[in-house]
């Protein structure tokens, strides 16, 4: 079965402007940017089937405080699970490719993460040393800065110069700081910067991959570029809802779960937690009483003022004890 991703006209329309506007920024004639984007001139795009996930699962552990144990758990977890590849920081790779020495898992790196605001020659650096340490894929961070500065030839030849390292680049938006026209500005420079991806997130932002936002990645780089989805995919209906959309790759730390899902439809049913009813805290009044009235007023007068309604409460709580 075929699956297919449609194009609105509003959207087509809105890529087309957009196109116009990086083309300007660039100083290119539009005629040669569009030549890029034949696709523009589908009304569909064929997109994956969500099955097999473990296919599309670049399985992820990108903390600062990750060990060497953990690095040789996660590449153990790809290959029981038969995943695409493991995604780790670029000091990492080596350990990676020991641990995965004779398997079909390949390694991805991270490039200019989580930040991606280093110098493009301090990008470059750390590609060819994880390229030269065994790393097939390199997902780079683009500099958000410089892309809300409107600097698209940085922004440009920031992608290109990893790019031109010879790895496959996916190339990472950080898409929950950018707004609509941001993410199809920033999509078009990756395409002409001739990368393989575009990504969503880090992980490490303020949000994850949403699903209109890979649809709308998708329509503007087309069938011959791919977008992979990261950041906050931890079960198979979240998964699946990604790749319904256009992903053809899933960053995830949580692949084992994902996985497990796929293969057991019962594991997908939300947990149910019992909620305790809360108890109520009673508040209860306390009424003056004629006793407490008629001390109050004795001590009043005998010069102990305000505090004469304190001193009597405390006398008659300890008489009636």
């Amino acid at each position: 079965m075929t699956n297919y991703l449609a194009f609105d006209q509003k959207t087509k329309n809105l890529i087309h402007s957009r196109i116009t506007f990086v083309a300007k920024q660039l100083g290119l004639q539009k005629e040669d940017v569009l030549k890029h984007f034949g696709h523009l001139n589908k009304d569909k795009l064929k997109i994956s089937e969500p099955t097999h996930l473990e296919r599309f699962i670049d399985h992820t552990n990108l903390h600062s405080h990750a060990t060497s144990k953990d690095i040789k758990h996660l590449c153990g977890e790809a290959i029981d699970f038969n995943f695409y590849s493991v995604c780790v920081n670029s000091s990492r790779v080596p350990e990676a490719v020991d641990n995965l020495r004779g398997t079909d898992v390949k390694i991805a790196s991270v490039v200019g993460f989580f930040l991606g605001a280093t110098s493009t020659s301090a990008k470059v650096n750390e590609t060819e040393f994880a390229i030269n340490s065994g790393a097939t894929e390199i997902d780079m961070v683009i500099n958000v800065g410089k892309l809300k500065d409107l600097d698209y030839k940085y922004v440009l030849n920031d992608i290109k110069s990893i790019v031109d390292c010879g790895a496959s680049v996916k190339v990472i938006l950080e898409t929950a700081l950018l707004d609509e026209i941001e993410i199809i500005d920033a999509s078009i420079l990756s395409v002409l910067a001739d990368a393989h991806f575009v990504k969503t997130s880090t992980g490490f932002s303020t949000g994850g991959a949403k699903s209109e936002d890979i649809r709308l990645m998708k329509l503007v780089v087309g069938e011959e570029r791919e977008v992979k989805a990261s950041g906050g995919i931890r079960d198979f209906n979240s998964a699946a809802e990604m790749i319904k959309n256009g992903a053809t790759r899933i960053g995830a730390s949580k692949g084992v779960q994902i996985v497990d899902q796929e293969r057991n439809p019962e594991l997908r049913k939300p947990k149910i937690v019992e909620k305790k009813p809360k108890e109520q805290k009673k508040t209860e009044t306390k009424q003056e009483t004629k006793d407490e009235s008629d001390m109050k007023d004795i001590l009043y007068m005998l010069g102990f003022g305000a505090t004469g309604g304190f001193i009597a409460g405390h006398i008659l709580t300890k008489w009636k004890k």
